[in-house]
């Protein structure tokens, strides 16, 4: 079936989704046009019991960057694809192997994409930055306190600025 999650690019000719229709209980991402057709499959191989959790479209319908366990079963890496199809690139870099990327945004310009992740350490959550189609990934947080996190974040309407909520200077603060 199809989950309830699916997307319209911004000029409304194509609709993206996620979907086990390739492989019974494994939810993999397709666009589609919306006039129909042939759906095509976005997401690259996935590992054994790999699935697709969630997915965005840039706000100048390009591309589509999804969240997915497609390396390993259990890692989810964020990976971006153009909206037609063709291949995937992993956004994030390397994880430790208990690390996850948690949440991401693209930027209202479609420059670029922000994440939360335990990129360098586990269990310590740090916001990130790279290009839409891959590339240089930037740490944006400063040195966080022992115990201290990044846990929200906001990219402003002009895509220059990121504001974040963490317990930075001192924890739980």
């Amino acid at each position: 079936g199809v989950e309830p999650d699916f997307l319209i690019s911004p000029d409304s000719n194509t609709a993206v989704y996620r979907s086990d229709e390739g492989t019974d209980n494994v939810l993999e991402l397709y666009s589609v046009p919306m006039i129909g057709g042939v759906p095509t499959k976005l997401n690259g191989a996935l590992d054994a019991g790999g699935d697709v959790a969630e997915q965005a479209i840039s706000p100048n319908g390009a591309r589509v960057v999804y969240l997915a366990d497609q390396s390993l079963d259990g890692l989810n890496e964020l990976w971006s694809v153009p909206l037609s199809g063709g291949t995937a690139t992993r956004l994030n870099g390397t994880l430790p192997a208990s690390g996850d990327v948690l949440d991401f945004a693209i930027s209202p310009d479609s420059a670029r994409v922000v994440y939360l992740a335990d990129q360098d350490t586990d269990a310590l959550n740090e916001l990130w930055s790279v290009p839409l189609s891959g590339g240089t990934v930037t740490k944006l947080n400063r040195t966080l306190v022992a115990g201290g996190d990044v846990q929200a974040f906001l990219i402003s309407p002009d895509s220059d600025s990121v504001v974040y909520g963490a317990d930075q200077d001192a924890d739980t603060v």
